[in-house]
Order: structure tokens, then sequence, then C-alpha cells
């Protein structure tokens, strides 16, 4: 693979990535909407015991959707930020780097489901998960392991 694939199927990546984190953050926010929106709240008419409590109920849930949706928020603004250095050549393991291993490819981004990008599957990991901590700064040929399995580092690009 030449370098310019090399960096064609980053962008690919990371496009799919950010794909990905879109439709969650629009999935939330759907999601919240539809509780705002839902009979009882903000609505002002009186309330019995059991209206209160569904309402307390749907807040709790905005609230921890809320939440996510920060979270969520926050993963697309690092993606996005990895595309000024989506043309870096990477020679160990690092933010933005694809990890190819004897077991898995990995996408060194934030945490992703497994997703298929030119009919292969990769996995995203986020930098802050103890596999990318097993894994920090190998090149390739280096090994780790990660909950008793081994992993050898065929490539990375």
């Amino acid at each position: 693979m030449t370098t310019t694939e090399k960096h064609g199927l980053r962008k690919k990546l990371l496009d799919a990535c950010i794909a990905k984190q879109q439709f969650l953050i629009d999935d939330f926010k759907d999601r919240i909407k539809a509780l705002i929106e839902s009979d009882g709240l903000g609505n002002e008419e009186p309330y019995d015991n059991t209206d209160v409590a569904v309402n307390s109920s749907k807040v709790a849930e905005i609230n921890t959707l809320n939440d996510h949706l920060a979270f969520a928020n926050a993963e697309l603004h690092a993606l996005e930020k990895l595309k000024v250095t989506q043309e870096v050549d990477r020679s160990h393991v690092s933010p933005g780097a694809i990890v190819v291993t004897n077991h898995s490819t990995f996408f060194i981004s934030v945490s992703v489901e497994k997703f298929m990008v030119e009919g292969h599957v990769y996995i995203g990991i986020s930098t802050s998960s103890p596999l990318y901590q097993a894994m920090r700064q190998k090149s390739k040929g280096d090994t780790f392991t990660f909950n008793g399995i081994s992993y050898k580092i065929k490539e990375i690009f």
C-alpha cells in the first residue's frame, strides 16, 4: 500500500467515524426532543402523584441523555481534531494511527464499535482505553498482551 493509499484509507476511516458519531449525536437529540415533547413535560395543568413520578423519571432520563450527548459531542470534536494530522505518517501507536495486529485492526481515535470501510472491519479505540495503554508507543513487529491475549503488530500507518 502506497503512502497516498494509506492517507486515503485513514481519511475514509476518520470520515466513517465522524458519520457514526454524528448519527449517535442526532439520535440522542431526537430522543431528548421526544421526551420533552411528550405529554406531561412543560404542561401547566395540575398533576397527580402518578404524573409527578412519570415526569420525574422523564427528567432523569433527559439528564442522562444530555450527559451522553455531551460526551458524544466531545468525541466528535476529538475526531475533528484528528483531521489536521490525517496525512502524517505514523511509525508507532499514537492518535490517528491505524494499527494492524494478528487479531484485529484498530483505529486510534475514539471508542467506536466495529465498522467497515472498503470491506475490512476496524475498531475505533480511545486513547483512554486500557487496550490503547497496552499498545501505546509500540512499533511494527512489537508484541503486547491485553486480557490474556497476545497481539503482534503487523503494520502501523
